[in-house]
């Protein structure tokens, strides 16, 4: 038997870069010392850390000794609110866990990192802390949960076949019960820029998999990047569970890459470009010049291969003991499942040379035409039946065909986790975005569907049934026969016209089914400060604003909520909060500032920008979700084009996210699970959602519907033509992502970054840029593996899809449709 020892972090680097294990491997052999070289990725942000070992040191110390420390005990005993406890527990750590001399000795940059880095990790305990404290858990238990739990190390020995076995050891960061969640949390801290957060969630997710193999815990994840910029990245055990095949086909892949480098046969690694602008074997040549192209390279597959192979006849005792299908993983003293002769000749079967790899990515093709493309598949050779005609038996959500003309379908329980629709102009994007919509409505989704531009409303009219493709027709007719169309446009009476007055303030009996009186609190929180903020920005007086959100979030929480709160009402208030019984206003906001805002909220009520706020129906989730008579499906499309300004347009798409996440959290019961309750699509969400550091007023409530939505069955579609536009928070909570033509390197490269948690560059991706019109490749929790990197042309839409309808043309149409007077009801404004 062959024993390999490798560690975490070089898993972490495997997973980041192929190459640069290969590499490290190398200069691992050449040491003859037994000291093993492992890259330091962290380099490639280009920004200084901060002093990651000695903040490492200095917290394991912290937590071991405020396990049994009374100090910590009657901080937590005393804690009141966040800010104190931070402040007590920073105090004790600098006195009884922290080396100063050692922190002295550092340069002042990396100094200044560590005291950040630990005020952030410090601030968020104490969040913990007295969010368990308000909800009742005793302070001695909450000690025990956050600092009871010494199973750091981890220790598994993964058999990968050939009679290989891998032995994998490393330290978790942190381990505790988490009391909100009620389940274990393993969390990974990082005093480096997130440059490559999948990578690092890859790395939290093998500590996970072996810390549930060998403690029988089910922990939830998370990377948490403390210095220089604050950022989460997290994953339930559910989504650890699903990938972890592909830490064992990384595992496999990395003794085969070390081979290769040793000259011992092997696997040549495949690169990523990822990393390369900070790799010193791109700057010297050296990565081109003894491995080829970066696109070059293979992986160790056997894993998919023999899930493939043997499918729903896997082995049952390997299932219920969280085991995977062709390894028998042990700790490193006992074996956790019993050895399986069956298991081991299927995996012997799949030799090196028998490796089934992707089917080769299309090459540059005709371009389709604009109003027909991505739903006709290629040319079918003679003899062969169209691919309309294979969709008998079809379940699913009919995406579109493969160039084999076999059908792909998705489970329509994957919209709950977010979608994505990725090309560039002109790739057929929105075609794919539209059958989508049209898939989810046939499955009795209701969608709700914003159109900044006039290309969304025309899905209120069918396509000709004779434009279809016979094979197609009866799921045309089931469309037609269930879809409800109705145009939503805020501010004017093109269609049904919206009103966002009154507006809907959380009250204390909506929020009642909240049991935790503490997250009953934050929510309510939350909303009032959606709603200060959505309307401040509406107003641009200039400013503080931070001030004037803060006056108005008061104003709202001491506003009566028995009855609707109409924009006048707040007028009022802000005019006279001391009527409300806010006292020392003159502290939250200059007076000079207050009677402008008063002033500028007035005009939304009486001037000529009331349009918002008058007029019209108003925004209710209930009314628009629900069919006119029963076996219809909503398909409400709000379409912005008629407002006058961006201004305005962003204002109401963050009024309506807000609104949409009350709803939400009022209505829906996020105990049930499962089903999906609604899609929301939102076209061009780059102008919404933009990546960096712009905050337009709907991004940060979109983006709390990306990371919340799926308790409540709110499933997002997003469409857009870069994916270095939209903000990485939103794309990170998108299970399923489909991948169009791509025009720049750089986005290609941001598609990479995406799929390394899945174990390495996918040899497709290369192949988006320049792809024809029409074809996707996507990517789903649980997709069939004859699926994985296969290009697929859209099927035919079964509505209209043509240019950009204007206001004029959008009213011309509902009117001759009789749509005008259909669709939702409620109060009117």
């Amino acid at each position: 038997m062959r024993l390999v020892h490798v560690n975490v972090t070089q898993l972490r680097v495997a997973a980041t870069c192929p190459r640069l294990h290969w590499f490290d491997t190398r200069a691992t052999a050449e040491r003859q010392d037994g000291r093993k070289v492992v890259s330091r990725i962290w380099r490639k942000g280009g920004e200084a850390p901060g002093c990651g070992a000695l903040f490492h040191t200095a917290v394991e110390r912290f937590n071991a000794a405020a396990r049994s420390s009374d100090e910590v005990l009657g901080a937590l005993e005393g804690a009141r609110d966040a800010e104190g406890l931070q402040r007590a527990l920073m105090r004790w750590f600098n006195g009884a866990c922290l080396d100063l001399d050692a922190l002295a000795a550092r340069p002042v940059p990396l100094r200044l990192g560590f005291i950040s880095a630990v005020q952030v990790y410090m601030e968020e305990l104490a969040r913990l802390a007295v969010h368990a404290r308000a909800a009742g858990l005793p302070a001695a238990e909450l000690r025990d949960q956050l600092f009871a739990d010494s199973r750091k190390r981890v220790d598994v020995t993964f058999h990968v076949g050939d009679d290989v076995h891998v032995h994998v050891t490393g330290a978790i960061d942190y381990v505790y019960f988490d009391p909100r969640l009620g389940k274990h949390r393993i969390v990974d801290y990082k005093l480096t820029p997130a440059t490559s957060p999948n990578s690092d969630l890859f790395q939290v997710f093998t500590y996970a998999l072996m810390h549930h193999h060998q403690h029988g815990t089910r922990p939830d994840v998370a990377v948490f990047y403390l210095h220089p910029t604050r950022s989460v990245r997290e994953a339930r055990w559910e989504e650890v569970e699903a990938k972890r095949g592909k830490v064992h086909e990384l595992i496999a892949s990395m003794v085969a890459w070390s081979d290769h480098a040793l000259g011992a046969g092997g696997l040549p690694p495949p690169g990523d470009r990822t990393y390369c602008d900070g790799c010193k074997h791109e700057r010297s040549g050296a990565c081109v010049a003894a491995l080829g192209h970066k696109d070059r390279g293979s992986w160790d597959r056997r894993w998919t291969a023999l899930e493939a192979t043997r499918g729903d006849g896997l082995d049952e005792r390997a299932r219920a003991a969280g085991d995977a299908p062709a390894a028998s993983e042990t700790t490193a003293d006992a074996p956790m499942v019993e050895d399986d002769p069956e298991l081991e000749a299927a995996l012997a079967v799949v030799k090196p040379a028998e490796r089934r790899e992707p089917p080769p990515a299309p090459g540059r093709g005709k371009k389709a035409p604009a109003e027909d493309p991505p739903g006709r598949g290629p040319e079918a050779p003679p003899g062969a039946r169209p691919p309309e005609a294979r969709t008998a038996g079809v379940t699913g959500m009919l995406l579109g065909f493969d160039d084999g003309g076999a059908p792909v379908c998705l489970d329509p329980a994957a919209l709950r986790t977010h979608v994505s629709v990725v090309g560039a102009a002109g790739s057929g994007k929105t075609w794919m975005a539209k059958i989508i919509a049209e898939e989810a409505l046939r499955a009795g989704v209701p969608v709700l569907a914003i159109d900044p531009q006039g290309d969304l409303v025309q899905m209120m009219e069918a396509r000709p049934r004779a434009d279809v493709p016979p094979a197609l027709r009866r799921a045309w007719e089931e469309l037609q026969e269930r879809m409800e169309p109705r145009i939503l446009t805020p501010g004017s009476s093109h269609g049904l016209r919206l009103c966002l007055d009154p507006l809907r303030l959380p009250s204390a009996s909506e929020l009642s089914h909240i049991a935790n009186p503490a997250l009953r609190a934050e929510e309510e929180e939350g909303l009032l400060v959606a709603v200060a903020a959505n309307l401040v920005s509406l107003c641009a007086c200039g400013g503080e604003e931070e001030s004037q959100r803060t006056f108005l979030y008061q104003v709202l929480r001491h506003l009566p909520r028995a009855a609707p709160v109409r924009l006048r009402d707040i007028v009022a208030a802000v005019s006279a909060p001391e009527d409300l019984g806010i006292d020392e206003v003159d502290s939250l906001i200059r007076k000079s500032e207050r009677e402008r805002l008063a002033r500028r909220l007035n005009t939304f009520v009486q001037g000529p920008s009331a349009r918002l706020f008058t007029g019209g129906t108003r925004l209710d989730f209930t009314e628009l979700l629900r069919p006119s008579r029963p076996g219809r499906v909503p398909l409400n499309i709000v379409y912005l084009n008629a407002l006058s300004n961006d201004d305005e347009k962003h204002f109401f798409l963050a009024a309506l996210a807000t609104e949409l996440y009350r709803w939400m959290i009022t209505t829906v019961d996020a105990s049930t699970g499962g089903g999906v309750n609604l899609l929301f699509y939102i076209d061009e969400a780059r102008d919404w959602i933009p990546a960096g550091g712009g905050k337009p007023p709907a991004k940060q409530p979109l983006i709390r519907l990306f990371t919340q939505g799926r308790k409540y069955g709110v499933g997002c579609l997003l469409c857009t033509q870069s994916p270095r536009s939209v903000d990485y928070n939103v794309f990170g909570n998108t299970s399923t992502k489909l991948i169009g033509r791509l025009e720049a390197a750089q986005d290609v490269d941001r598609v990479i970054d995406w799929f390394t948690i899945e174990g390495g560059a996918p040899s497709w991706v290369a192949a988006r840029k320049g792809a024809e019109k029409g074809s996707f490749v996507a990517r789903w929790p649980d997709m069939p593996a004859e699926l994985a990197g296969r290009a697929f042309k859209g099927r035919t839409l079964f509505t209209r899809h043509a240019g950009a309808w204007s206001p004029d043309r959008v009213e011309r149409a509902v009117t001759e449709a009789g749509l005008r007077g259909a669709g939702a009801g409620g109060e009117g404004g």
